[in-house]
């Protein structure tokens, strides 16, 4: 019974990590990226669980998620890598929370369309493949480390940068532990994840608390 719904989610899966690490690329937002990237996890755990014994699957969730918490947390320490509002006039309405957009947004989807699509298709080319893994799970691994090179190349910003390298490590994550399923290595895989996230905490801090410095003089 559950193996027969696991299955079945096999393809939600796939369209949901295309979805979320195409996500990453075209929106800069810190807020839709933290949520971007928990869902990520939990997509990609469920593509795991096909393979992994159900305690791989728990330390790979856990740890994603505890990267998440490490980024909004500091996300909200520099009010999510915005500029903070001025004072507004007495009996002015209140400024709406905006969501960001970067810009060259036709550009990156554009890029983003062009990249899933030659992922997809090395994906399916016999020379490029993994053997011995299901090809659902090369697609999965192509497609995340293909859209997080993408997005490390468009942006210079610390928290984006490291959105798409956690992007990049989960998709070799699929690819090792389709490999080598142990629970030590899945472990030390996520003390990666674990560092990763709380160095580009870390860095965001250090340039936007630099940046308030710098505009309050």
């Amino acid at each position: 019974m559950m193996s027969n719904l696991l299955t079945s989610l096999i393809t939600p899966a796939l369209i949901g990590l295309l979805i979320t690490a195409s996500f990453l690329v075209i929106i800069n937002d810190w807020r839709l990226g933290f949520v971007a990237l928990a869902a990520q996890y939990l997509l990609a755990a469920v593509l795991i669980a096909q393979i992994a014994v159900w305690q791989v699957v728990v330390v790979k969730i856990l740890a994603g998620l505890l990267s998440v918490g490490i980024l909004y947390l500091t996300g909200a320490e520099v009010n999510f890598g915005r500029k903070v509002a001025q004072p507004r006039p007495e009996g002015a309405a209140p400024a709406s929370a905006r969501f960001e957009f970067p810009t060259g947004l036709p550009f990156r989807v554009l890029a983003v369309l062009m990249v899933s699509l030659a992922a997809w298709n090395i994906a399916t080319q016999s020379n490029f493949v993994l053997q011995g893994i299901p090809s659902w799970l090369n697609v999965a691994g192509y497609l995340l480390i293909a859209l997080s090179l993408l997005n490390l190349g468009l942006t210079e910003e610390p928290m984006n940068a490291g959105l798409g390298l956690l992007t990049l490590l989960t998709g070799f994550g699929i690819f090792y532990t389709a490999v080598e399923p142990s629970l030590a290595v899945v472990a030390l895989l996520a003390a990666v994840d674990f560092v990763i996230a709380l160095a580009v905490g870390y860095l965001a801090f250090l340039h936007y608390a630099a940046a308030e410095k710098e505009a309050s003089r």
